[in-house]
């Protein structure tokens, strides 16, 4: 009677976790190569301010987040804005700053974009981003891919190493992990034919 009840158990719980929803991305892995040739602008600088609201298409509202970035290097593509010397590129991306929000009847609801790279205010990025579609979005090609974090290299003054959401392996490079920014450059222009 004992393997009885446990048969049951097991049939419950595997029924139970087969019915459960599953989210999952799929995402084609993309090389420097790759990026490079997909990329739109592909530029280095440092994000100046980032707003979140909504953008109209399909006859109803979507989540956007919009980020402005100082442009220090353009490597491909042309700024969004020019004031004076300083070059600004504008990106709105889909997704929501807020993790989750309870609609009006209580029902909690989760951020449905939450696999686009959200960049931080004041942080230097080396960013591949698309075309800017129809309706004013774009996002950074392969997702975590092209955002790479810039940051200095401890104890080296003006070095600095840029690295992706994916410890930049399957670029094709040397070795995953942070790269050199300086080789990084050279690497991009080189495969723009520069």
């Amino acid at each position: 009677m004992n393997w009885k009840r446990n048969s049951i158990l097991l049939l419950a719980a595997s029924l139970l976790i087969l019915s459960a929803p599953v989210c999952a991305t799929t995402m084609l892995k993309m090389d420097l190569e790759d990026l490079t040739t997909r990329a739109g602008t592909i530029f280095r600088g440092t994000v100046i301010d980032v707003n979140q609201g909504t953008i109209q298409a399909g006859g109803g509202e979507l989540p956007a987040v919009t980020y402005r970035v100082r442009v220090d290097e353009l490597y491909k593509g042309a700024a969004t804005e020019t004031k004076g010397d300083m070059s600004i590129m504008v990106i709105r991306m889909l997704g929501s700053l807020v993790h989750s929000k309870t609609n009006a009847d209580g029902k909690l609801k989760f951020d449905a974009f939450g696999q686009v790279p959200r960049l931080n205010p004041g942080a230097d990025y080396l960013l591949f981003t698309t075309q800017e579609s129809s309706i004013g979005l774009s996002v950074t090609v392969g997702l975590g891919q092209g955002a790479f974090r810039v940051l200095p290299v401890d104890g080296v003054d003006g070095q600095y190493q840029a690295v992706n959401e994916f410890n930049n392996a399957g670029l094709g490079l040397d070795s995953a992990g942070p790269v050199e920014l300086d080789k990084l450059s050279a690497r991009i222009n080189t495969l723009l034919g520069r």
